[in-house]
């Protein structure tokens, strides 16, 4: 019932569920195998393969919707309303804590994994999407904030104070208010509903986050873990009538990184 209400997650971490009581190991691997070049007949050194695997708590996450319960016998509120609300509440605040988990790590990584500006800044976002490129295709992930951002950066010098835009990118943006194509990486653009005050945003509206097409979803360094299904315990209270229902997730998150993360991070630094 609780599902992430943005597709932010499906992107960006490697996932799984357990049953209650059950711990899920998360394993990358630190070393591969190494070739050397050498003489004939020669004895090349033994690769060692290492893994490293973690295991992550749970948190949970709870709600509680009441009505009254003659309102909910004459149908002037559906229950089916408050739980809808509640589920969405939960999400908003799952997507909230993994956030932070994954920015406070990626907050420290180094180039090309990590960069930062005001606003797009060529001169580092461009190596940190060179760096994934070698690799394959690339995807650029963000919020409509930033990712429409990308479309002032495509155009071209032609002269000293003169910039060209070509006609299909000035066409693309008219119509769908940010580009396809970033300097080669597929721009998408994140479902990002907004908080319980309807302003606020779920997802970081001012990162965007590379993530090359090679690396599978296992290699992913944010990982997380949804334990059980959702709890619900209903109960009437006797002296009010009110009916309340009490829902709860358990879930947790945490980076785990090989040599390297295999994904990158802009941060748009503009206040």
């Amino acid at each position: 019932m609780v599902k992430p209400t943005t597709d932010w997650l499906n992107h960006v971490a490697d996932t799984k569920h357990v049953n209650y009581g059950e711990k899920a190991a998360f394993r990358v691997k630190i070393d591969g195998i190494k070739a050397f070049l050498q003489a004939k007949g020669a004895t090349p050194a033994r690769s060692k393969i290492a893994h490293k695997q973690v295991t992550l708590d749970t948190i949970a996450v709870s709600a509680r919707p009441v009505i009254n319960l003659y309102e909910l016998r004459t149908g002037r509120v559906q229950m089916a309303d408050l739980i809808r609300d509640a589920a969405y509440e939960m999400s908003a605040k799952e997507i909230a804590y993994i956030q932070s988990v994954l920015h406070g790590a990626s907050d420290n990584w180094s180039a090309p994994f990590y960069g930062t500006g005001a606003g797009i800044v060529k001169s580092v976002l461009n190596p940190m999407l060179q760096h994934w490129m070698r690799t394959g295709a690339v995807a650029l992930l963000g919020d409509i904030y930033i990712v429409s951002k990308l479309a002032e950066q495509t155009g071209f010098t032609a002269a000293t104070a003169t910039q060209q835009f070509a006609p299909s990118i000035i066409e693309e943006v008219n119509r769908t208010g940010l580009i396809g194509t970033y300097y080669g990486a597929k721009v998408i653009n994140l479902i990002n509903p907004y908080q319980e005050d309807n302003v606020t945003p779920v997802i970081d509206e001012k990162r965007l986050y590379i993530l090359p097409a090679a690396a599978s979803a296992d290699m992913r360094p944010l990982k997380v873990l949804f334990e059980g299904d959702v709890q619900s315990t209903e109960a009437t209270n006797i002296d009010d009538l009110a009916y309340e229902v009490r829902l709860d997730q358990w879930f947790g998150a945490g980076i785990v990184i090989g040599k390297t993360p295999t994904m990158s991070v802009y941060k748009d630094s503009t206040t």
